[in-house]
């Protein structure tokens, strides 16, 4: 994917946004509107603003929930000890919310989902897999088989001198004579 400068710098601020402790909603990473605001550089309430705005668009705002939920609308203590309002989206609502935020980004993405859409994935399944495998490492043994078969053509065997044959007739006799003893 091509990253311009722009989009570079704000992944840098994702980064280094250590100021707020990692959120998790139900023990999946999280990311809340304070986050958010902090990364964007938009103030808190206008994040809390859209996010709202892309819930109801969404129809998840109001809905009653049965299964672990994608986002939690809750409070946090500001530096004055009051409740403030916070919500805490999953990834893909984060995604969502912030791709309302940049064009760049949201062109990267748009783009980047054609391409992956533009491409041929072909499926096969895993009976065919195998198939190959075991085909092409047929081929493999085949073909190292061949070359070992080609090389001691190629090198004929050293015949053995006089003194040589003696010296190994010599080494199996003492072999087999420790072999008596043990």
């Amino acid at each position: 994917m091509l990253m311009t400068n722009t989009t570079a710098i704000s992944f840098e601020k994702i980064t280094k946004a250590g100021a707020i402790t990692p959120t998790t909603l139900n023990g999946l990473p999280g990311m809340s509107s304070l986050e958010i605001s902090e990364v964007t550089g938009k103030r808190h309430d206008r994040v809390l603003k859209d996010a709202r705005k892309m819930l109801e668009e969404l129809g998840l705002l109001g809905v009653v929930k049965t299964d672990a939920s994608s986002f939690v609308v809750t409070s946090y203590q500001n530096g004055q000890n009051k409740a403030q309002p916070l919500v805490i989206l999953d990834k893909e609502l984060t995604f969502t919310l912030i791709a309302g935020y940049s064009v760049k980004l949201r062109h990267l993405i748009v783009k980047r989902w054609l391409e992956l859409e533009g491409s041929v994935f072909e499926r096969v399944s895993v009976q065919a897999a195998v198939v190959h495998l075991i085909e092409r490492e047929k081929d493999n043994r085949q073909a190292a088989f061949y070359a070992l078969k080609k090389a001691s053509k190629k090198t004929p065997l050293r015949r053995l001198g006089p003194a040589e044959k003696e010296h190994k007739r010599l080494s199996r006799q003492a072999y087999r004579n420790s072999q008596r003893d043990v």
